[in-house]
């Protein structure tokens, strides 16, 4: 028995060495360990900050605003984590100079700010409305947490007409093409909310 705890403890000091000598660490990413190499965090743990006031320049700005919605865009290099708007609204991510579309108005909150390559290949998710329904496509390693999405309606002159929310089940934030069922009229823009 003690021949056994001595040849542990032996291992284990050789482990621990290689590991120093070798610089690394240890990843308990479930996605590392299975092999998958996947490196899209699933969550951040930085402090949030003002959102028109990105680290480098930039920020959050109001590109087109309408009583019944609204489109953000990020002016910085940085990727806008968790941007609250209004009472009830939260923005998921935002990368460099994307836009969304938003349902509420409201005075937009403190947001996280963080570099793109702390997401690790993250891309936008994208929708594209078809008739019936809605194609969403992600280029993503794993699959995203749905938040729903805004949709944005424009009138014939292309200013925004209204503005609606769908709900998490109807949005896909899986890796690939997926398309879910939706009634949707021409003139129409899906903004989808995939969360970490």
């Amino acid at each position: 028995m003690v021949k056994k705890v001595v040849l542990a403890a032996i291992v284990v000091v050789l482990f621990a060495a290689l590991l120093y000598i070798g610089g690394r660490k240890v990843s308990l990413d479930e996605n590392t360990l299975l092999g998958t190499g996947c490196a899209i965090p699933s969550r951040i743990t930085a402090v949030p900050g003002p959102a028109d006031a990105a680290p480098g320049g930039g920020g959050i700005r109001v590109a087109e605003v309408a009583p019944s919605g609204a489109v953000l865009e990020n002016t910085s290099t940085q990727v806008a984590y968790r941007i609250p708007v209004g009472p009830a609204t939260v923005v998921p991510l935002l990368t460099p100079g994307e836009r969304i579309g938003v349902a509420a108005g409201g005075v937009l909150g403190p947001v996280t700010w963080l570099s793109p390559e702390s997401l690790g290949g993250f891309t936008p998710v994208t929708a594209t409305v078809v008739p019936g329904g809605v194609r969403f496509h992600s280029a993503n390693c794993r699959a995203l947490t749905s938040r729903g999405a805004t949709v944005i309606h424009r009138d014939a002159g292309g200013r925004i007409a209204g503005a609606d929310q769908l709900p998490a089940a109807s949005v896909s934030c899986a890796p690939g093409d997926h398309q879910l069922p939706a009634s949707l009229g021409a003139g129409t823009e899906v903004y989808p909310y995939c969360d970490l």
